[in-house]
């Protein structure tokens, strides 16, 4: 790949009609070049005048591209490995207020600043691949899309097409909500609030650099008041602080603030000192802790958004002569990246959004790298096939004109599309119900709180009750996080708190070692930390649970225990005598102890069951759906069921039985009375359902008698 990325040497000469942003790459990245200027501390209009002389290249911004786009990308293809990678954004935003800024005031200096200009420079650049991926997304999703899919897709792109992506999302709901998987256009939501601080912007810089002495002062005081209000809104309103404009126009104005202060002499003495490599290696380490600390239910933007935004800031004013910005950022392949990254940016998530889509589940790891690996691919061709030759056409307003013409052609397909007008290859609207029941899953709940627990990440849901009840176990315990939230929504005198200790295939054995190590690296500290606050004198109510069937399974691997790998007599024996161990330590300590068994769980269960053919053909609901057959089940489990049951008995601890709710008899229906699929797959149950259906947990979310 690396030999097909283009070459920063023999780029054309930085251009100001080439230059744009977030995520809108520029062909060459741009800063002030350091003159002599006026010793004042004020970014005033003659200081402008004095200072910029010139826009040569600086390599190292187009790295901090690269570190941005992949920090995303890879949040994006790995949420659970990289949690706060969408800070890439707020990196970009900087780079896009400083780059922009400096072009507007460049264009006052020389007397050629002109609106007009400014958008025939922005069409140029973001319209030429935002146009092809929208369209191809829109094509694709036609081909394989069923219609309410489709309907979606359609408001999606007319909004990505107007600009205003950002709105829509917001209305919708969150950024993380359980469907975002399925939005093949949700990352326009970017693009929506950079072309909207951009319709005054430059206005705003124009009049106050004619007009006022102090620029920079007006832009800090605009920077404080959204920083302000971002910070009310995240607390306050979270998806309006995610989405609006007016809670990241702050993140703009920062860059904005650069450019504008970057030539003065105060603030180049610091960066051809010792404190300019202080200043970078400060800024990197920002956007690395920001990286690793924030997570998808961080408050954000928030406080939070300071880092990122800050350590941007440092190393765009620590200069390009610093150690991290000449081994690190200008290296050759960090540029090159750097110079795809805005239609990298565009590729990347609908190929993982349709990797979703189209095998009905969460793609495997190699699936991801082929998708990334395939946008990369991608954005060099847009690169060399679509984005260059259009900024090397010489009519440049007739390329405008057909820009824009092309771009308001497809939001009218769009909204035509929406309205009804045009529908997807697909019609059998029957099998919507059974797609859309995939990856429905909703844990956390946006009620929950994050909270760290001697390092671990717990859930907790709050009441105005006494007690607390603690839930242990893995996904199939975090299934019930939905029952949970809703029934102390409506009766929160039930219990002061709820708390699940909880992480995805970690079943609570303590000293398990689950396999593999690199994806469940925190299983052990959780399953210790979460026995540690259930110990704990606050918690008197005990959850304790898993998908104990799956991990006793004769054919399962991926754990060691002692020593012992599963699925060996010893390593299972081991198993069932710690597992006691723990119950009769809780119930010695005097809580009130509930083991959960596993509810049913198959692949009669799995909505692609219930479903035949390929989204690249036709596909129908199967004529036939027979409920499961919990007999079967049973006697298939029987060695561990028994066991389990065996040494809940013994420890003192309450047993539920899920399947006396579930199933009827001997059978489990695997969809209700409205033909909707109970499950999301063939083991977790959906989180409608289990508010309606997960009664039996009622008990063990009341004040003990």
């Amino acid at each position: 790949m690396a030999k097909y990325l283009p070459d920063p040497k023999n780029a054309d000469n930085i251009q100001p009609s080439i230059i744009a942003t977030f995520p809108t790459l520029v062909t060459k990245s741009t800063i002030l070049e350091e003159q002599p200027s006026d010793a004042s501390p004020a970014c005033t209009a003659q200081t402008i005048s004095s200072q910029m002389r010139h826009l040569p290249y600086r390599p190292d911004i187009d790295g901090m591209r690269t570190i941005a786009v992949f920090l995303v990308v890879l949040f994006h293809a790995w949420p659970n490995w990289l949690r706060g990678g969408f800070i890439g954004v707020d990196i970009f935003f900087v780079i896009s207020g400083f780059l922009i800024s400096s072009i507007i005031l460049h264009d006052i200096d020389k007397g050629t600043y002109s609106i007009t200009a400014f958008y025939s420079r922005r069409i140029r650049r973001i319209f030429p691949a935002l146009i092809l991926v929208i369209s191809c997304t829109f094509a694709f999703g036609w081909f394989v899309m069923l219609r309410t899919e489709f309907t979606s897709l359609s408001k999606h792109s007319a909004s990505g097409a107007a600009f205003i992506a950002n709105l829509t999302y917001w209305e919708e709901a969150g950024y993380f909500d359980s469907d975002s998987t399925t939005k093949p256009l949700l990352h326009l939501w970017s693009l929506g609030v950079e072309e909207q601080f951009y319709i005054l912007w430059p206005l705003f810089i124009w009049g106050l650099a004619r007009w006022r002495k102090s620029l920079a002062k007006f832009i800090a005081i605009s920077l404080v008041v959204s920083f302000i209000y971002s910070v009310y809104a995240t607390s306050n309103t979270p998806s309006a602080a995610y989405f609006s404009p007016l809670s990241r126009f702050w993140e703009l104005a920062a860059g904005g603030l650069c450019a504008c202060t970057y030539s003065l002499d105060r603030v180049r003495a610091v960066r051809q000192g010792k404190l300019g490599e202080i200043m970078s290696i400060i800024g990197l380490a920002l956007l690395a802790i920001a990286a690793w600390k924030v997570t998808n239910q961080t408050p954000f933007p928030g406080w939070w958004a300071a880092a990122p935004v800050i350590g941007t800031c440092m190393l765009l004013q620590a200069g390009g002569g610093t150690w991290i910005s000449r081994k690190l950022l200008a290296r050759p392949m960090m540029v090159r990246l750097g110079l795809v990254s805005y239609p990298f940016y565009l590729w990347h998530w609908p190929l993982l959004s349709f990797s979703y889509i189209v095998g009905g589940e969460r793609p495997t790891a190699m699936v991801k790298v082929g998708m990334v690996v395939a946008a990369l691919a991608l954005a060099v061709l847009t690169y060399i096939a679509i984005e260059r030759p259009v900024q090397r056409i010489q009519s440049r307003t007739n390329i405008v004109r057909v820009l824009v013409v092309l771009m308001t052609a497809f939001g009218l397909l769009s909204c035509a599309s929406y309205f009804g007008l045009l529908g997807p290859r697909q019609q059998n609207s029957g099998v919507d119900r059974y797609l859309k029941a995939l990856n429905d899953v909703q844990f956390p709940t946006t009620q929950m709180t994050p909270i760290v627990y001697h390092g671990s990440h717990f859930q907790q849901l709050n009441g105005n009750g006494i007690g607390s009840t603690i839930f242990l176990g893995d996904s199939v315990i975090e299934q019930y996080g939905a029952y949970a939230t809703d029934l102390l929504r409506k009766e929160p005198h039930r219990r002061a708190k709820v708390l699940f200790a909880t992480a995805g295939g970690c079943p609570p054995i303590e000293g398990a070692i689950r396999l593999p190590q690199l994806k469940f690296m925190h299983c052990a500290k959780t399953t210790e930390n979460g026995m540690t606050l259930a110990m704990s004198s606050e918690v008197d109510s005990v959850v304790f649970g898993a998908s104990w069937y799956g991990y006793f399974n004769p054919i399962y691997d991926e754990m060691i225990l002692n020593g012992h790998r599963f699925p060996s007599q010893e390593a299972h024996e081991l198993a069932y005598q710690q597992i006691e161990r723990s119950l009769r330590r809780l119930v010695t300590a005097g809580k009130r102890v509930y083991f959960l068994m596993p509810p049913p769980s198959g692949s009669a269960f799995d909505p692609r069951s219930m479903i035949e053919g390929s989204r690249f053909a036709e596909m129908q609901v199967r004529k036939s759906l027979s409920p499961f057959n919990l007999d079967a089940y049973e006697q298939k489990n029987n060695a561990a069921r028994i066991r389990l049951i065996s040494l809940a008995k013994n420890s003192g601890a309450v047993i539920i039985y899920p399947t006396d709710t579930l199933c009827n008899g001997s059978l489990c229906p695997v969809i209700d009375e409205n033909g909707e699929p109970i499950y999301t797959d063939s083991v977790h149950i959906r989180p409608k359902f289990s508010i309606n259906g997960a009664r039996y947990l009622e008990p063990t979310l009341r004040s003990p008698q």
